[in-house]
């Protein structure tokens, strides 16, 4: 069966109901790129990306061959959705974008970083409002966030775009809170998360 985003669908469940072979076989194997995200699968197609090359790579379910590719502006660093026939991921460069499946022409671009300012990361330049992780879509509308932290550069910018057009539909910053820093002995700021304030997450 089909497994078209991160983790099965929008719930991230990570788990389908399907039907497979008692003896499992290799079909086929292709060295797609040097870090390759997971990969997604729809309409007899595979998706993934490649992540320092800043692709988005399609192959062909049946034997693996390569169909197209596309070249964004920056890293991707997380599966591609397929929605409708069209593939939408987020890239380092504070963009979203969508492809046709098909033959990986693009279909909209949609610029969520408020200004053109890139910065050094990992021997790379990016958008200082970097797109990561998967985007999520939920009944027509494409969600993600682009930025790196609530405390930096004005804040994460959360989004919701027209999955078929990339119109804009609702977006919301989340800046803050804004910490009094104390000082320590040795004459540093360091926020509160950094002395164990912030809490569990497992």
């Amino acid at each position: 069966q089909d497994w078209p985003t991160f983790r099965a669908d929008a719930l991230r469940t990570g788990a389908i109901s399907t039907t497979v072979p008692d003896d499992a076989a290799v079909i086929w194997s292709v060295q797609a790129g040097r870090k390759v995200s997971p990969p997604v699968a729809a309409d007899g197609k595979v998706f993934a990306a490649l992540v320092d090359e800043h692709q988005v790579v399609c192959l062909d379910a049946r034997d693996g061959r390569r169909l197209w590719q596309f070249t964004a502006g920056a890293r991707i660093d997380s599966p591609p959705t397929w929605h409708a026939g069209t593939v939408l991921f987020g890239s380092a460069d504070g963009c979203v974008y969508c492809l046709r499946a098909d033959d990986g022409a693009l279909a909209w671009r949609f610029r969520a970083a408020p200004q053109d300012r890139w910065i050094g990361a990992m021997e790379q330049l990016e958008s200082a409002w970097p797109v990561h992780g998967s985007v999520l879509v939920q009944d027509g509308t494409a969600y993600f966030a682009a930025g790196r932290s609530s405390q930096l550069d004005g804040g994460i910018r959360l989004v919701g775009l027209n999955a078929a057009t990339g119109g804009l539909r609702c977006e919301r910053p989340l800046a803050g809170p804004d910490y009094i820093a104390p000082r320590s002995r040795t004459g540093w700021r360091k926020l509160p998360f950094a002395h164990g304030m912030c809490p569990r997450l497992w």
